[in-house]
């Protein structure tokens, strides 16, 4: 397959490439101004100061190790002001010879490293963030840790909710997934240290509750593209940063230790990290930084898998009701080695590894009451009330391990007016399940048929419903089950990314206009593999009463119903090994081995033209990127009728040319307007373009991976307005248009309306005819999503010195989407929420540091099911405070208390009323201390 894409209108590309090409930049000369701007230790230095030359109106920023450089200046006196949200301006005159100068810059009072306000504390973060955002040229949100590189949270997906236009979605109450302006984690993009991070799972999504905060410097979110950054993401790319000797100098060390209380688990999870750097002759510098958390978390749950309508419309329950418990342990081991080389003035070489452990043991007991449908005898519009049924008793025993590992090796050379930096990368990402065993008792069908009466679901509290009936003495009697099926499980998938970049830069002029023109390219080389074995057996002599123990009851269980430990999914571990070769399921073991198994090949090789001019008081990034994608695709068709799987090659390639450009204006020194378009391509997720494909056992459905998605073609619209009205504070609004095509969807088909790009052709002819069905993935035709953002940060001394101190923040994210499925109906974009918004009011002052904030995530739909019964996700809202005091200068104490309001995370079919899931999780409360040298 091949294809081309142009997502901007022709005059665009064609004034980008001849912007480009306008022939050779004038050489100028390279009289350079150098230094770095540091608080008075020379400790800290300061990222995003603006350096300005007064009398030439020349302007730069600082990088993260407050380093800067302005060329092509003639000799002579210059004046050059410093500017830095949170401190003072400050100015110094200078000579500049012909061979260039060096000068230094020194903010805020003369103070101790520890106790400077704009280098520790939440006023501190917030200043370097701020700082970040208003000297960048194109749109983006930061959160940034403080001098000491504290962070308010936990995880990397914890710390993303808080910032304007986050959100996130969560797995047994942790932050796990990262949506931007409510925009599905599939369609925006991750990096460490410019590396994309690899995910274990069959999506693009990454899984962001294994990072540990501690592990990072700080986190840039960026929401409009340029041409320099990869174009695969419609919400923009979130891009981690870990730590570097050269963020502090001469000698750092840190020591944490905390413990988390839940209430639920009734159990102090310990966690704790030490971080050390140093650097030797301001050349050489190390920085290594290792943590470690055990979590304990406990859930409560209850669940409906589906839901119908009879002839009254009435909604009844049409599938099961099940109740969950969770008792689970996150292990979490992160480590951190950089190191970095000033080889000379020059040339500097880094050496940037991350490596993340997360072990997940957990133990699951299911109570489900199965198939309503076929059990029915009345229903009411708050209950269904079904004969005696099928009952299952389940448990759990499963360890995951997820292993994600980032390594790269590069450096960034001057030479005058030209700039080249250059990368070599490997990441490495597996998710290991090959510890894993579930066992499922079922009521026996003699008694199950027999006249033991009936049960009843009352749902008129649709979050909790209620069971009742003449039946459940029969069902809490362990002794009326008898084993159904005992699985193993050994599952893997991995995924392997090799890259190579290299990127010139030269800071030049067009006629009397200052330009910075950049090109370069990039390889990635990206291998992802899941190897599915799952084993099922059958006995008829095993029975529930044989796994379970006294204390099975789930006292503290705060839902409804009873619920209970059955079976002890630790005694059932007895059984692995146990079942002989005469117990196989053959046929499910077969068909689960072989379905799940894929292997794809993507090869990106990318390169691209910018160009940044400086037109008086408006800058503008303008350029083009093209990338060509190549992909082999490999995956299996299982016939059930056979027990057969013939493995399945696909092949694609196609070549995208994305335009992009970025303009800001600075109206004066506290407002700055912004206007930004650029093109993305966002490839399929893997699971859903993997050749897999399941015949039924009557031949007649298929469900199956569609290796001909389009990938997601988007042109990307954003304006936006900010106000820095006083010395730490913002005021800005914007607003974005994204306009989609090819996204997307599952999608049902009978044969007869099969669109002519879903490819059977693979098929024999005779196996063909008798299709009646098809499950797969599609494309749809054009789909938008849009909506506008509003943040304010006020530090509230700058009102009134009364109330020196206190920072009042808050933000607002409203967007909407349209998408239209083949059979007409109009739905939103999966994941996307309508509303988010975060407020939060913080005290920094002396040795205290307060903070209490509330986060709100509007629902989402989920996933699609029909109309009125598709699956959403509920708004959620959490209340979170903090306390720390800092006892000296090396010691901190803090308390911290989350989900403060004892939120639940609650799903939903189409309406409230009706249940899909329901979750409790608990309050926590954090305690620790921070040693800091």
């Amino acid at each position: 397959m091949s294809r081309k894409s142009v997502f901007a209108p022709n005059w665009l590309v064609s004034a980008s490439v001849a912007v480009l090409c306008a022939g050779l930049p004038h050489l100028a000369a390279a009289n350079m101004l150098t230094g770095q701007v540091t608080d008075a230790t020379g400790q800290a230095p300061f990222e995003g100061a603006i350096i300005r030359i007064d009398e030439t109106g020349q302007t730069t920023a600082t990088n993260r190790f407050g380093q800067y450089r302005l060329i092509n200046l003639e000799p002579g006196t210059y004046t050059v002001t410093v500017e830095y949200i949170g401190a003072p301006s400050v100015t110094q005159t200078i000579v500049i010879p012909e061979a260039g100068a060096d000068l230094d810059f020194i903010l805020g009072d003369d103070v101790a490293y520890e106790d400077n306000i704009i280098v520790v504390g939440t006023k501190a973060a917030q200043a370097s963030a701020l700082n970040q955002q208003r000297v960048s040229d194109a749109l983006i949100t930061v959160i940034d840790s403080d001098g000491l590189g504290n962070f308010p949270d936990t995880t990397v997906a914890e710390s993303l909710s808080r910032a304007v236009g986050l959100s996130v979605e969560t797995d047994q109450g942790e932050g796990r997934y990262v949506s931007i302006r409510g925009i599905n984690t599939d369609l925006i993009s991750s990096s460490i240290n410019g590396v994309r991070t690899p995910s274990p799972e069959g999506r693009r999504g990454v899984l962001l509750d294994g990072v540990p905060s501690d592990l990072l410097d700080g986190i840039e979110v960026q929401k409009s593209l340029t041409p320099d950054v990869d174009a695969d993401s419609i919400g923009g790319v979130i891009n981690l940063k870990t730590l570097s000797a050269f963020d502090r100098k001469n000698q750092f060390f840190r020591a944490k230790v905390e413990g988390a209380y839940n209430e639920i688990t009734d159990q102090v999870s310990p966690k704790g990290s030490v971080t050390y750097s140093n650097t030797w002759a301001d050349t050489f510098g190390a920085a290594v930084s290792v943590t470690y958390q055990d979590l304990a978390i406990e859930s409560h749950n209850n669940e409906i898998g589906e839901w119908d309508r009879d002839a009254n419309g009435n909604f009844f329950v049409a599938d099961d009701y099940e109740q969950r418990w969770y008792d689970l342990t996150r292990e979490r081991i992160g480590l951190v080695a950089n190191f970095d080389w000033r080889v000379s003035d020059n040339t500097e070489l880094y050496l940037r590894t991350l490596y993340n452990r997360y072990v997940e043991d957990e133990i699951r007991n299911k109570f489900e009451f199965r198939e309503f449908d076929e059990e029915i005898i009345g229903v009411t519009p708050d209950s269904t009330t079904i004969r005696r049924g099928e009952v299952d008793a389940e448990g759990k025993l499963r360890k995951e391990i997820r292993n994600i590992q980032t390594y790269s090796v590069g450096g960034e050379s001057f030479a005058g007016a030209w700039t080249v930096d250059y990368q070599a990368s490997y990441a490495y990402a597996e998710e290991d399940d090959a510890d894993n065993h579930d066992i499922k008792f079922r009521s026996t069908p003699e008694q199950r048929d027999s006249n033991v009466g009936s049960i009843t679901l009352t749902y008129d509290d649709p979050q909790q419903p209620i069971v009742s009936g003449q039946a459940l003495p029969f069902l809490l009697t362990p002794s009326n089950y008898e084993l159904d099926v005992f699985e193993r499980e050994f599952t893997i998938n991995k995924d392997t990314e090799y890259g190579a970049q290299f990127n010139v830069a030269y800071d030049g002029q067009l006629g009397d206009t200052p330009v910075v023109w950049k090109a370069g390219a990039k390889y990635r080389d990206r291998k992802k593999t899941r190897d599915q074995n799952i084993v099922f057996y059958e006995r008829d002599d095993v029975n529930l009463a044989d796994f379970i123990r006294s204390d099975a009851e789930v006292t503290d269980w705060r839902l409804s119903n009873r619920m209970f430990r059955w079976p002890d999914a630790n005694l059932t571990s007895a059984l692995r090994g146990a079942f002989t070769e005469d117990e196989l399921v053959l046929d499910d073991t077969l068909l689960e081995s072989s379905v799940g198994d894929y292997r794809i090949d993507e090869r990106i090789l990318a390169g691209y033209g910018m160009g940044t001019f400086t037109l008086g008081q408006a800058t503008v990034v303008a350029g083009a990127r093209v990338e060509q994608t190549n992909v082999d695709l490999l995956g299996n068709l299982f016939d059930e009728a056979t027990l057969t799987a013939t493995p399945r090659e696909v092949s694609q390639d196609y070549t995208d040319v994305l335009p992009s450009v970025n303009f800001r204006y600075d109206f004066n020194d506290r407002v700055i307007g912004r206007a930004a378009y650029y093109a993305a391509v966002v490839r399929p997720a893997f699971g859903d373009m993997a050749p897999t494909a399941l015949l039924n056992d009557d031949r007649d459905e298929i469900e199956l991976g569609n290796p001909n998605l389009q990938p997601y073609d988007a042109d990307n619209f954003d304006i936006g307005l900010e106000f820095y009205p006083t010395n730490l504070s913002v005021f800005s609004i914007g607003a974005f248009y994204k306009s989609i095509d090819n996204a997307i969807f599952p999608a049902e088909f009978d044969i007869a309306d099969l669109p002519t790009d879903i490819d059977l052709s693979f098929l024999p002819a005779a196996t063909l005819a008798g299709i009646t069905d098809v499950n797969t993935f599609i494309n749809v035709g054009s789909s938008k999503i849009y909506g506008m953002e509003v943040n304010y940060i006020q530090n509230v001394g700058d009102l009134s010195d009364a109330l020196d101190g206190f920072i009042f923040s808050t933000n607002l994210t409203l967007s909407d989407s349209e998408a239209t499925l083949p059979d007409g109906r109009d739905v939103p974009f999966l994941k996307q929420s309508s509303a988010v918004w975060n407020i939060a009011l913080a005290y920094d002052k002396g040795p205290w540091d307060l903070r209490v904030s509330g986060n709100y995530r509007g629902d989402f739909l989920d996933e699609l099911q029909e109309a009125e019964l598709d699956r959403y996700t509920d708004d959620r809202f959490r209340v979170e405070a903090s306390a720390k005091y800092r006892v000296s200068r090396q010691l901190q104490l803090y308390l911290e208390g989350r989900n403060l309001t004892d939120a639940p995370e609650y799903y939903y079919f189409g309406d409230e009323s009706r249940l899909s899931q329901y979750d409790e999780f608990g309050r926590t409360v954090v305690f620790g201390a921070r040693f800091t040298y």
